[in-house]
Parts: structure tokens; C-alpha cells; sequence
């Protein structure tokens, strides 16, 4: 049985680490080799979700996973490799069902909580599957994150016969998300699951370099300041141990985001930054990144997972 069939019949993904300093090395002496590797260590498992969906023909696919393990770009990716084997799909971001803002409920503190299931509109996104599936067509929301509040253009969607509809979101795995039709779904979890090491000591966890991720995601991308996403972390940790991590054991494939390059990019863009910061938290995180060699970010391939989180 091979690694790929394990990790299937477990649910779960052998937990993999990487040796930083034979990483550091590489990349001084074989860099393109480096991140060629890294980039298909991480498209191979798409490759072998394609073939899965092909083979089952599945007309609903999945995909859920924590902040920041790379769900939009991984939901993109299946849809173009389906479209190469003559499949037509389209992803559905769950975002897009958020509930108005000041619907969404609310921490004990008052601030919303946008980590909850019950931050999306169940009953109209079951509406909208339910249609596609017996009416091969239906209206999907836009939600607009400036506004918080769901734009009053609908987008007019078909289910064609040869369609696959991919729903990328935190919650889509959760069973109230979209009921019955078990047999129509491909369910994958996507996460960031291998430490890096030096010795027998692990260096960077792999939840720290997902926080990493975030961390630079929302500098670069939501215009949030390091401290904003410093504070905040700890309840998108929770919210991942109530209503994501819980469904991780019913997907059909799991899927290991890490990229072996990635914590070099980091040291070099987000390192300084951290260092700068009078928190423990970034310190300790600045101490990780510190013992990584240095990447500039022009070096990350145009289609990379990577190009999620770092503004080139």
C-alpha cells in the first residue's frame, strides 16, 4: 500500500518535517531544483484529487481547511486541471454566503464572529444547492467585504451535464453546510502539516507558519496592520478547533500545502517586520525565521500557491 493509500484509508495525512538546514543549503546551491520540488510535492496531490473526481465522476467537490492553508488557490487549480480533462467547473466561495454584517453573531466581547458556522446563510446556500441539483441552475450571492453586506446583483448559474461545482470555504466540510446528497460529493481537507526541524528539534510548527501566512496575507491584502492579526489569531484558532478541524477525518483526500521554500521568503519579508514589534509572540516568531536563509519573493513561480499570501 502505498503513502497516497494510507493517508486515504486513515483520513489523515502522515505528519511530514522538513530539515531546515539542509533546506538553507539547497537553496544556496540548488535553488530552482528546490522549488521545483516544492511546487510539485504540493500539485502532485492535485493531480491525484483530479483523478479521484474524474474517476468517481463527482459533481460536487469540497474543500475546507484552516486560515490561510491556500484553499483559494487549490480550489483554482482543481478547476483549471479538470478543465485540461474536459470537465467544466466553476468554484463557489462560501464567503460569498456570509450573512449581512450585522446579522453575524457575536463573541462574548461583541466583536463578530466570523469563524462560526452560523456566520453564513445555511438555508440559502441549501436553497442554492438544492436548485442546482434538481433545477440544473439557480442565483449565487456576491458578499462585499467593504460593505459587509451582500451586493443585490446575483450571478445566474447553470449546472451543465459534463459540471463540476467546487464550494471552497472553512466550513465545507460541515455536515449542516450541505445536507444529503453524500453521494454526489468529493470532500478534501486542505491544512499546512509539516514542521521544519534541525536535529531532533522542531524549529518552525506548522501552525506558526500558517499564522506566517496570515500574518503577511493580511498586511499585503486586507490592509490589516501585524498587531490586528496578532490579536485575533487565538480566535481563529478556536473557531478552527469547534467547527473545522472536527471534520478533517471525513475527507476524502487530505492535502499538505507546505512548501519547503516557503519559511525563506518569510525571513526575508516578514522578518524585519517582527523584529520591529515590542510582542512576544512576533519575537518568538522573528527567533523562528531567523535561523532560515533569506529569499526574495520575486523568485516564487507565478502559478504558486505561495502568490496567496506575498505581494510580489
Amino acid at each position: 500500500m502505498n503513502k497516497i493509500e494510507l493517508e486515504r484509508r486513515h483520513g489523515t495525512i502522515m505528519r511530514n518535517s522538513f530539515d531546515l538546514e539542509l533546506i538553507n543549503k539547497e537553496a544556496k546551491e540548488n535553488l530552482n531544483e528546490l522549488i521545483n520540488t516544492s511546487e510539485s510535492l504540493y500539485k502532485c496531490q492535485i493531480d491525484e484529487i483530479v483523478k479521484d473526481i474524474l474517476k468517481l465522476k463527482t459533481k460536487i467537490v469540497l474543500l475546507a481547511g484552516p486560515s490561510s492553508s491556500g484553499k483559494t488557490t487549490t480550489s483554482h487549480l482543481i478547476r483549471t486541471n479538470l478543465e485540461r480533462n474536459g470537465i467544466h467547473s466553476f468554484v463557489v466561495s462560501l464567503d460569498d454566503f456570509f450573512k449581512n454584517r450585522e446579522d453575524t453573531p457575536k463573541l462574548p466581547d461583541g466583536s463578530y464572529d466570523f469563524e462560526s458556522i452560523n456566520a453564513i446563510d445555511l438555508e440559502y446556500l441549501n436553497i442554492f444547492v438544492e436548485e442546482l441539483l434538481q433545477k440544473k441552475q439557480s442565483k449565487m450571492p456576491v458578499f462585499d467585504f467593504l460593505t459587509g453586506r451582500r451586493k443585490k446583483e446575483l450571478i445566474d448559474v447553470k449546472l451543465e451535464e459534463n459540471t463540476v461545482v467546487i464550494f471552497e470555504g472553512i466550513h465545507a466540510l460541515n455536515p449542516t453546510l450541505i445536507k444529503d446528497h453524500e453521494s454526489d460529493i468529493y470532500k478534501i481537507y486542505l491544512c499546512v502539516n509539516a514542521d521544519f526541524t534541525i536535529g531532533e528539534n522542531i524549529i518552525i510548527p506548522a501552525k506558526k507558519l500558517r499564522q506566517m501566512r496570515r500574518l503577511i496575507r493580511d498586511y499585503n491584502f486586507r490592509g490589516y496592520e501585524l498587531s490586528k492579526t496578532f490579536e485575533i489569531w487565538n480566535n481563529v484558532l478556536r473557531g478552527e478547533s469547534i467547527y473545522i478541524k472536527p471534520f478533517k477525518p471525513t475527507a476524502n483526500y487530505i492535502v499538505d500545502s507546505t512548501h519547503m521554500y516557503e519559511p525563506l521568503i518569510y525571513a526575508n519579508y516578514l522578518a524585519p517586520k517582527l523584529k520591529e514589534m515590542d510582542l512576544e509572540e512576533a519575537q518568538d516568531l522573528f527567533e523562528m525565521l531567523n535561523k532560515c536563509g533569506k529569499l526574495k519573493s520575486d523568485i516564487i513561480p507565478t502559478d504558486s500557491l505561495l502568490n496567496e499570501f506575498i505581494n510580489k
